[in-house]
């Protein structure tokens, strides 16, 4: 289990993070950057699990800007208010949270950064704008389509659903012709799949596939 901190950003903005260390030597960082539903329980799992995998996690809370102690499940009245939180979020600072917490993950090594949903837009942003990061990983990133012409300045892996409704498969083949040095891979799966708190939605196998790909990914980028 981890541990709630506070972080400020270059304008003076204090946020919480949910930090997860590692229990011996740390092989680097890894910036875990939420869904549309805040820094919940899921997204909690995920940086114990990276953390029990050697890496000191941080997981900003981003909308902390506008609302703080965001903890959303995953009822359709949850994904409406995280649809509307969503909307209030501009990237020049999300850009600046995702830094500092970049900086606080640094003191473990090398950085790397995980997202998924609008947080897999969010690594894949912070790929190409925030300084200091050596991986970037997304899975089914809602805003990548916006993002398509950000180039990363890191190496990046992207993972994608075949099944998912909300984000095109053929974007893989658009970012990779834009991009040829980014890695993706398409699971037979829908939007959602890593997530074991979303029944309809979560699919084990594609789950742990992408993440065994990941954890080789960040092996090789910040080892």
């Amino acid at each position: 289990m981890g541990s709630i901190t506070s972080l400020t950003a270059e304008d003076r903005h204090s946020f919480s993070a949910y930090i997860a260390e590692p229990r011996g030597p740390a092989k680097g960082g890894l910036v875990v950057i939420m869904e549309i539903f805040g820094v919940n329980s899921h997204i909690k799992a995920v940086a114990d699990g990276y953390a029990a995998e050697g890496y000191r996690c941080v997981a900003p809370a981003l909308y902390d800007r506008f609302e703080r102690n965001v903890d959303l499940g995953y009822s359709a009245e949850d994904v409406a208010k995280g649809r509307e939180l969503r909307g209030k979020m501009n990237w020049a600072d999300c850009m600046k949270d995702t830094a500092t917490a970049v900086a606080a993950a640094g003191s473990a090594g090398r950085v790397g950064i995980i997202g998924y949903c609008y947080g897999g837009g969010v690594a894949w942003a912070a790929g190409a704008l925030v300084p200091g990061l050596s991986a970037s990983i997304g899975y089914y990133g809602g805003p990548w389509a916006e993002l398509a012409d950000r180039a990363p300045q890191c190496p990046s892996l992207l993972h994608f659903g075949a099944k998912d409704g909300m984000i095109p498969v053929s974007l893989a083949e658009t970012l990779k012709a834009k991009h040829p040095t980014i890695t993706t891979h398409v699971y037979d799966a829908d939007h959602g799949f890593n997530c074991d708190q979303r029944p309809n939605n979560y699919d084990a196998f594609a789950a742990a596939v992408a993440r065994r790909r990941s954890l080789a990914f960040l092996e090789a980028t910040l080892g």
